[in-house]
């Protein structure tokens, strides 16, 4: 099973997200969605490979793949094979810009 480790940026836009659910739906709904949050994280734990190839960034230093959480995000990530560590880079918010992904995601 490999080790998932959150970036910063994800970790920022996990909260963000987390925030907002709270504010607008209640602390409960929140718990759930981070719940929803943790439950993929550990799929991907041991399923590296779930989530498909993230068409608006191939052709960058890591594949990165994507992974649908809750119907308004999308959990970025890129597998290190060699160390064996998932690296969510990144909670897309899908509402948003699509092209904005490609000038955000390093």
């Amino acid at each position: 099973m490999a080790v998932v480790v959150w970036r910063k940026k994800a970790n920022r836009s996990r909260l963000n997200a987390l925030l907002y659910g709270r504010k607008e739906f209640g602390l409960g709904a929140a718990n759930r969605m981070n719940q929803r949050f943790e439950h993929c994280a550990d799929l991907l734990a041991e399923h590296a490979y779930l989530g498909k190839v993230e068409p608006l960034l191939v052709g960058r230093r890591f594949e990165y793949r994507s992974i649908v959480v809750h119907e308004h995000y999308k959990m970025i990530y890129h597998v290190d094979k060699v160390r064996d560590i998932i690296y969510i880079v990144d909670l897309w918010d899908i509402r948003r810009e699509p092209q904005q992904l490609t000038k955000e995601t390093t």
